[in-house]
């Protein structure tokens, strides 16, 4: 089909019996020089300012796993923030995949760029990942738990991948247009 001899040199069965096996040898206390460890297959994080996917925990980040950052808001006098939580490789959020949002409201009215507002991603052992957000000055937090629900396929993936890898350069151009356009503004 493809015009070449398919590689036979790994055969999967056997792949995956000598990974249990190992496995069962690590926790059998037989297998002392191996570490197995469990990571993320997909980079975590937000949808910020102009659409931009901010990542807070990388691709194959090893769990259990804990990331922190703070932002802030981009209107004066701004009193909620919505967090959008995405997963995905592209630098722009709607090329990612949505996996929930939440508001963290009550926030105190300031000019933007103030209130500093921060963001915690968590992975469990088990994959459960948790997001929450802090208003630091009040002491205000909202959060949500997002339990594993297939997330991307290993094809969806590469296909991200793929696709991102083709769009960095116009990613690239419409950020550095968004730049001068803020430049102008003054923002």
């Amino acid at each position: 089909m493809f015009g070449r001899e398919p590689n036979r040199a790994v055969n999967p069965d056997e792949g995956i019996a000598m990974g249990a096996a190992i496995q069962t040898g690590i926790m059998a206390g037989e297998v002392r020089d191996l570490v197995l460890l469990d990571v993320t297959p997909h980079t975590l994080g937000i949808e910020t300012k102009d659409g931009t996917f901010t990542p807070l925990i990388e691709r194959n980040s090893t769990i259990p796993t804990r990331k922190s950052r703070v932002f802030t808001t981009v209107a004066d006098n701004q009193t909620a923030v919505n967090v959008h939580v995405l997963q995905g490789e592209s630098d722009m959020a709607a090329y990612n995949k949505s996996l929930a949002k939440f508001e963290l409201t009550n926030i105190p009215g300031a000019p933007k760029g103030v209130p500093q507002i921060e963001v915690t991603f968590e992975i469990d052992v088990n994959g459960i990942v948790s997001v929450g957000a802090l208003d630091q000055a009040t002491g205000r937090s909202q959060s949500i738990v997002i339990h594993p629900s297939g997330g991307l396929s290993q094809s969806e993936l590469n296909r991200l991948v793929g696709e991102t890898r083709s769009r960095d350069q116009s990613d690239k151009q419409k950020k550095e247009q968004d730049a001068v356009i803020r430049q102008l503004d003054g923002s």
